[in-house]
């Protein structure tokens, strides 16, 4: 027995020694919040790291760990005096799905707190995690303050709490308790990690692959009675307690946020009622007498008939919501929707406990509390909160992302120093539009939104009793398609087929350009500075365009376009340390920047060295030649530019563009 004893000893020693030694690699540590990307003369360009997230998935198939990602938001060390920073955690919902990360709830809430604080810079980082439960969220949570140095916390959590990471009913994150998933998570980081797995096995799941929200439903139908949704709520109390403490240990202000869902248009899922063959074939005779199709009065009396005979099925209490709704008895509708809800046996939503665990927690620990179900809920019809405000079962439209901003500014104004707002400052800020108008909120995007809820709605585990609205979505896909201009079709379709930028408003802007449409070329270049700072097609090429499409519908540079430029060649020097920034690049960068500037000199210069690059002179055939025609013709160097304009044109077979731009040099004209 001892030596037994003794042996396992000597294993667990050498276990640890070898753990030891590898956790002294630092290529072997698991992915860090944030990463430090480039450093110039005391200031270092930094970016949440978007592998962050998938420490949290270490369990799961190596397919859907690639798809698991957090916004990369980009920052500068150090932090100009007086800047306040705020870490906004949860899940999806707040990473902005569907929607492209601009139009999130985190980037309305920056521009709305950089509306209430205008002497301050404001910076709120997106910490919003794919299917994160709150065991999830409150360990990013932990690693965000570290990395960050956050002055406010935002948490919006609660959706996830079964069927996401970690949560109750979770397939591969330890068990159901907290306790339990502390020592997996603890486990799933070791560098030994291939060596610990029989130890973690035992704790979870076997991994599944495939889309994940098929994964996430292959845990099962949860119906109300099932313990693990009582652990959820117990888990979701002990983790939002945590992270309270967390924040009060570091004197950070905490808002905890109620989360909503669309109880009116979503189907919950449906069950075979546990009754006998006779009895179950009168109540599925009731509950066809009473879908929507059928006329109110006589549905509701053939669902109050069904509801005899089995009164815990989800769908047939959406049904009766739907009838009172058509019948204008609003309370009712409210009260069998919500009943739906509490009862849907695939508990995608967070049900009316949950929210009662965040809003006691919020009390008991004295933090803020944003009362987002409650706002969207007074913005709703009396019956409930629907498509209006929805994409899907929870995640909000473009109004609901706004208006979720708008909830957590609300709670501010019982917050302490520097973030208290004056009451009711939150209902005097911008609208709704105008929001979405900053930020960029385009035709396009809204369709990707439109087809993509579309695909979702109609596939399991989704689509039973959704039909109608997926035929809504497709109906008002094709109206908006329809509605797009010759460059706007284009830009989508070469993104849809993978022939152009993975950035959806930067294709959208190359074709628009390309079509000569420059006022909706500006615009998607404008929305791709805001989706990608700090990258050279999102940002710097994004910029150099924005700023010439205004030049090509008539606009002057002025003192804005210097300072935009100024800022970019700043940016560019940041990037130049990234390993896809070729030399050529940068100088062709640098040229065109300094060319709209009008510093002829350092454009020519920067514009020579790069036409020596084969690359460049493929890619940017015509805005090369165009650029540096028009600074020779500046210096005077005409021959020089006319042999730029044969021999490049000839090489990339642009023949008739060179014969063109011979023309103008001879003619001592500026090319367009």
């Amino acid at each position: 027995m001892r030596g037994r004893l003794a042996a396992l000893l000597l294993g667990l020693v050498l276990v640890a020694l070898i753990e030891g030694g590898l956790r002294l690699i630092p290529a072997l540590d698991p992915p860090a919040f944030a990463l430090q990307l480039a450093h110039i003369e005391g200031r270092a360009l930094h970016a949440v790291n978007p592998d962050y997230a998938r420490r949290f998935f270490a369990d799961m198939a190596e397919p859907i760990r690639r798809g698991i990602r957090m916004t990369p938001r980009p920052y500068i060390e150090p932090s100009p005096e007086g800047a306040l920073r705020v870490l906004f955690a949860g899940g999806s919902t707040v990473q902005g799905y569907p929607h492209p990360k601009r139009l999130s709830a985190p980037s309305y809430l920056q521009e709305m707190l950089g509306d209430l604080f205008p002497e301050r810079q404001i910076e709120v980082f997106n910490a919003g995690i794919t299917a994160a439960s709150s065991f999830a969220v409150a360990r990013a949570v932990e690693d965000g303050i570290a990395a960050l140095g956050a002055n406010l916390v935002v948490v919006y959590t609660g959706h996830n709490e079964l069927y996401g990471v970690y949560g109750a009913a979770s397939l591969a994150q330890g068990g159901q308790a907290v306790w339990m998933k502390r020592v997996h998570y603890s486990l799933v980081q070791w560098r030994l990690r291939p060596l610990v797995g029989k130890l973690i096995g035992p704790l979870g799941r076997e991994s599944e692959d495939g889309p994940l929200i098929e994964v996430m439903s292959k845990a099962g139908a949860i119906p109300a009675s099932d313990p693990r949704r009582a652990q959820a709520a117990a888990n979701l109390e002990t983790n939002l307690r945590d992270v309270a403490a967390f924040c009060r240990a570091r004197r950070i202000p905490l808002v905890l946020c109620s989360v909503t869902s669309n109880e009116r248009g979503f189907a919950p899922a449906r069950i075979e009622p546990p009754l006998p063959d006779e009895e179950r074939a009168r109540y599925v005779d009731f509950l066809a007498q009473g879908h929507k199709e059928q006329a109110s009065p006589a549905a509701l009396a053939a669902l109050e008939q069904a509801e005899e005979l089995y009164a815990d099925d989800a769908y047939l209490h959406f049904l009766r919501g739907y009838h009172l709704e058509q019948l204008g008895r609003g309370a009712g509708a409210r009260a069998a929707y919500v009943q739906a809800r509490e009862l849907d046996p695939r508990p995608w939503r967070a049900t009316a406990d949950l929210n009662e665990v965040v809003r006691r927690v919020a009390a008991e620990e004295g933090v803020l509390l944003a009362d987002v179900e409650a706002r969207f809920l007074a913005h709703s019809p009396e019956e409930g909160v629907g498509w209006e405000l929805m994409v899907d079962h929870l995640h909000p439209a473009g109004t609901g992302q706004v208006l979720l901003a708008r909830a957590i500014v609300a709670a501010l104004e019982g917050a302490p120093a520097p973030w208290q707002i004056a009451s009711g400052a939150a209902d005097q800020l911008a609208t709704v539009d105008e929001y979405r108008r900053r930020l960029g909120d385009l035709p396009v995007e809204r369709l990707a939104v439109l087809r993509a809820m579309a695909v979702l709605l109609a596939a399991p585990p989704l689509d039973a009793g959704n039909e109608g609205q997926v035929q809504t979505l497709r109906q008002q896909a094709a109206a908006l398609w329809d509605e797009l201009s010759a460059g706007e079709q284009n830009g989508v379709e070469r993104w849809r087929t993978g022939a152009g930028p993975e950035l959806l408003a930067l294709n959208v802007a190359d074709a628009c350009y390309a079509a000569r449409e420059y006022e909706h070329a500006q615009d998607y270049y404008r929305a791709a500075r805001l989706e990608e700072p700090y990258t050279i097609w999102g940002d710097l090429w994004s910029t150099l365009r924005y700023i010439r499409c205004g030049q090509l519908v008539g606009a002057p540079i002025g003192s804005t376009e210097h300072v935009e430029l100024s800022a970019l060649l700043d940016r560019l020097r940041f990037l130049s340390e990234a390993p896809d920034f070729s030399p050529g690049l940068q100088d062709f960068i640098r040229g065109y920047a300094y060319h709209l500037l009008g510093e002829h000199d350092k454009a020519l210069t920067a514009l020579e060295q790069a036409v020596q690059d084969a690359n460049i002179r493929k890619m940017f055939t015509t805005d090369l030649l165009e650029l540096i025609v028009a600074e020779l013709i500046i210096s005077g160097r005409l021959a020089d530019a006319e042999q730029y304009a044969v021999e490049i044109a000839a090489e990339q077979g642009q023949e008739v563009f060179g014969r063109a731009l011979v023309e103008q040099i001879r003619a001592s004209q500026k090319p367009r």
